[in-house]
């Protein structure tokens, strides 16, 4: 695969070099001195790194329930690897896994949750201008998930999800202070029940744009498709309809900024305000829906500690859905709210101890469709580098 990547990516580089384009006005980079090259030589190729988490905390809304909420003690352990090819030269690789366990101690319903997640990129670079990758990833979640967003009543359900997904990915820097990047996705989405079995699509166009040295600005525009393999369409009134077969389609646009407020990068933040509109092909367009979501993260890095606090506000409006009964009912909304602080206390170069809360809360006007849950843990990390 990877010399397959090494000889689309000359192909489209001696394209875009040839065609005339601002790309071809750029000058070749000139060879680096002979100390730089030996210098450059001498470096590993190879960075490694291995952590490895073991946790205990406690969860008051296991369910994610309006009312009867189970709660529970629990353990939980995790490992992180990461492979990185130093990138010298115009190849470069990264390999990222990540999974976890969670048991809990006294649930009724579920008694653990688990996820695990493998990303391999292989990319390959055109002088300082041109990077095409290949982002391949797998990945496996057990847990509880609201998917009301998507159903006639309200409903939270334990789904078992496998998928798969490849992204190729196409980024010009255009300037010192501006790029731009493509990106095309294809994914397979498998349930244990099949009930939500689908294949996606999606397309993404990124803009950047980095006027000081601590300051960048993206805009981004995405449409995704998706393809449900068993799911109806459904009527106006909620009503499953027989023979038909459902498909969606979104259109997302985002405005993000990350911010170094000092020269040290000891303090960064990241702001993102997007909106989306979700449509389904039904003849009523029972599950159409639009999004205005904002979220903040405030980062302070320490040489021992570190603080991360994030927050996220989110407001779902349904064009067709109505809650209650009579003439004129008014129209499903959803507002959710969710907010996390996680601290670190850096012991020794291996190993660091760690806390983090979360907070969680969904509102709707019906109000069998919110709950809130908080969960919190203590936990300690031991890591190896290479």
């Amino acid at each position: 695969m990877i010399s397959s990547i090494r000889l689309a990516s000359r192909v489209i580089c001696t394209v875009v070099a040839t065609g005339g384009g601002a790309l071809a006005q750029a000058a070749p980079a000139p060879p680096p001195p002979a100390t730089v090259a030996a210098l450059l030589a001498s470096l590993p190729k190879w960075s490694a790194t291995v952590s490895l988490e073991t946790s205990y905390g406690y969860k008051d809304n296991l369910l994610l329930s309006y009312a009867g909420e189970e709660h529970s003690a629990f353990a939980r352990g995790g490992v992180e690897a990461v492979l990185l090819r130093i990138p010298t030269g115009q190849f470069d690789y990264s390999l990222y896994l990540q999974a976890d366990r969670t048991w809990f101690f006294t649930g009724r319903t579920m008694d653990h949750e688990a996820q695990a997640w493998l990303v391999t990129e292989p990319a390959y670079r055109c002088g300082e201008v041109l990077r095409i990758s290949l982002p391949l990833t797998t990945y496996y979640t057990d847990r509880i998930l609201d998917v009301s967003d998507s159903d006639v009543e309200r409903l939270v359900a334990k789904l078992k999800e496998t998928g798969g997904m490849a992204g190729p990915t196409l980024r010009w820097t255009i300037s010192p202070t501006w790029w731009l990047e493509a990106q095309a996705v294809g994914q397979r989405r498998t349930y244990e029940d099949h009930a939500y079995n689908s294949n996606l699509g999606e397309g993404d166009l990124r803009l950047g744009w980095a006027p000081l040295e601590r300051l960048e600005l993206r805009l981004s525009g995405a449409e995704r498709w998706r393809n449900f393999a068993r799911r109806a369409q459904y009527s106006s009134a909620g009503r499953e309809l027989p023979g038909t077969h459902l498909k969606a389609a979104e259109r997302e646009a985002e405005l993000r900024a990350d911010v170094k407020w000092d020269e040290a990068a000891h303090w960064r933040t990241t702001t993102r305000l997007s909106g989306s509109w979700y449509r389904d092909n039904g003849p009523a367009g029972y599950f159409n829906y639009n999004e205005r979501k904002a979220a903040q993260d405030l980062e302070w890095q320490g040489e021992a500690w570190s603080v991360r606090l994030t927050g996220l506000a989110r407001r779902i409006d349904y064009l067709v859905q109505t809650v209650g009964f009579g003439i004129r009912p008014p129209a499903r909304l959803r507002d959710e709210y969710s907010a996390e602080v996680h601290v670190e206390r850096k012991l020794s170069k291996q190993w660091t101890i760690f806390g983090t809360y979360q907070w969680e809360r969904s509102r709707s006007n019906d109000r069998f469709a919110s709950y809130n849950a908080n969960e919190g843990l203590l936990g300690v990390r031991w890591s190896w580098e290479k």
